[in-house]
């Protein structure tokens, strides 16, 4: 596997991650130090934000082209 195709690979995974619900999926034993937790937790946030801001463009386009 080339690097094209591992960095694609791993941007699928990614987004397949983070169109599902949140579950950072840590347990007592490995939980990541609380900066990591903030920025895992923002990153899925500000993911879920941009996917409901294109969805509601999408919305209001639809809405405008119907009248």
């Amino acid at each position: 596997m080339d690097m094209d195709e591992r960095n694609k690979a791993l941007a699928e995974r990614r987004r397949a991650i983070m169109e599902g619900d949140f579950n950072p999926g840590y347990t007592p034993e490995h939980t990541p130090p609380a900066e990591a937790r903030l920025v895992n937790a923002a990153e899925y946030a500000a993911y879920q934000l941009g996917q409901i801001n294109r969805n509601l463009a999408r919305l209001v386009d639809h809405l405008t082209k119907a009248k």
